[in-house]
């Protein structure tokens, strides 16, 4: 047994000297899983795998990504907030399910600053604005006075009520002075069938949705909500470039239970880090329209709470509540 012991170690040494960074080690008695509270295939997963794949090389034992969709998001975050804090369970979670749901679903029985320990930040990405084909403005500013003077027409789309899209949309409409009607779609497909049938005149979504079509030239972008515009998209502004005094990037984070030791957070959050500095998983994650943003555990605690503070009263003044 300690010859084994010894060669995992030593895998794990090697490892963490590609990776180009030391790792603190730990005594490894579990695989540690990363739950993603999605199906298999989309941004989160895609994001998880590439974590837990480098990081299985950096820290010489398993780390899987295990599925467990449901309510949002929801389910995964109850079950790692329920696990022994030991960091062999951890969770790869949205903005959406760690600050707006909270917020909307009366349901929700966690409380994401007491109940989690942050580990770290894993990507960042911006949503995106599309108008469909009957629309005929070009830019964002043609948007905005074409809905001025077309009021009726001043609806958006989003893949799901009580969504980032969702209150982004009413982010813009407070910042433009366009009041806007919300028109939730179940997902980002019935969105984008609605968008290309001249349905309603724009949607807000991930750009990934929103890509294909676009580079076909049957919707347009018009303009990306991060602080910067993305590689795959560079005739694409931002909100600001555009003249719209509004910036609002989604993430990724990691996170495990709370009550996790000091020095298994280093640990983890050290491992995380290194894995997101890799040129093929910076790569990756671009082609995902994802930014890799490795952050420490103290960083990504004050992202959290950052962002709480700028969505909640957007949300409150709403007044939307899913249940």
């Amino acid at each position: 047994m300690r010859s084994w012991f010894s060669r995992r170690s030593a895998l794990g040494a090697l490892g963490a000297a590609a990776l180009g960074t030391a790792l603190p080690t730990f005594a490894q008695s579990a695989p540690v899983k990363i739950l993603v509270g999605f199906p298999p295939g989309g941004s989160a997963d895609a994001t998880a795998r590439l974590i837990a794949d480098k990081m299985t090389t950096s820290m010489g034992s398993p780390v899987l990504v295990e599925n467990r969709p449901g309510a949002g998001g929801r389910i995964a975050a109850q079950l790692v907030k329920d696990a022994t804090p030991d960091g062999n369970t951890l969770m790869i979670a949205p903005l959406a399910v760690m600050v707006v749901q909270p917020l909307v679903f009366k349901s929700v029985k966690y409380d994401t600053t007491k109940d989690f320990t942050a580990i770290g930040n894993a990507a960042i990405f911006p949503l995106a604005l599309a108008v469909g084909p009957a629309t005929p403005a070009k830019t964002l500013p043609e948007l905005i006075t074409w809905l001025r003077n077309n009021p009726a027409q001043a609806s958006y789309g989003s893949p799901a009520t009580g969504s980032l899209p969702h209150f982004l949309g009413e982010m813009l409409g407070q910042a433009t002075g366009v009041k806007m009607q919300h028109v939730p779609y179940q997902g980002g497909a019935p969105l984008m069938t609605a968008l290309l049938g001249s349905q309603l005149p724009l949607g807000i979504d991930t750009p990934a949705e929103f890509a294909e079509n676009h580079r076909a030239g049957k919707l347009r972008i018009l303009a990306l909500s991060g602080a910067q515009r993305l590689a795959q998209f560079p005739d694409v502004p931002t909100f600001r470039e555009a003249g719209i005094a509004l910036e609002a990037s989604a993430w990724f984070g990691i996170f495990g239970p709370a009550g996790m030791q000091a020095a298994r957070v280093e640990a983890l959050s050290n491992a995380v880090a290194a894995a997101l500095r890799q040129p093929d998983v910076v790569a990756r994650l671009a082609t995902l329209g994802l930014q890799a943003a490795p952050e420490s555990a103290a960083e990504m605690t004050s992202r959290l709470a950052a962002d709480k503070a700028r969505w909640e009263p957007v949300i409150r003044s709403t007044g939307f509540q899913a249940d």
